[in-house]
């Protein structure tokens, strides 16, 4: 059973099929087209307002319910809470680690109910101090 390896550049090097110089020793592209250096897939640039709701962010803002959800904050009957129930310790200490406090976390979850679903970078930074 043969194995195949990939080929290394010749000695004093060498350019690849990619038409990239290769010094010697080094792995050596042999494929002439595999799309190195041409980025990934664009984005669309949406964001999730609410739970599997997806729209285009007006102005570069950023939606609300991505700041909270998985933190601190949780959807229950179409409305915003705060997490971890009884564990007041637990959801302190997520706070602090993310730089909020209650009443800021509480302040972004009342917008949200309120209906709002953007807010500017500035003023989540000005709300998160």
């Amino acid at each position: 059973m043969a194995t195949t390896t990939q080929r290394r550049a010749k000695v004093g090097g060498e350019t690849g099929a990619n038409g990239e110089w290769y010094e010697g020793g080094k792995f050596i592209n042999t494929v002439a087209n595999n799309g190195k250096g041409k980025g990934g897939k664009k984005s669309t640039g949406k964001q999730e307002i609410a739970p599997y709701k997806w729209e285009v962010a007006p102005n570069d803002e950023r939606s609300i319910y991505s700041q909270f959800r998985g933190v601190f904050g949780t959807i229950q009957n179409d409305k915003a809470i705060l997490a971890y129930g009884s564990d007041v310790e637990r959801l302190h200490h997520v706070l602090a680690y993310y730089g909020w406090t209650v009443a800021s976390a509480q302040r972004l979850l009342d917008m949200w109910n309120e209906g709002q679903r953007w807010i500017s970078v500035d003023d989540l930074r000005a709300m998160n101090r």
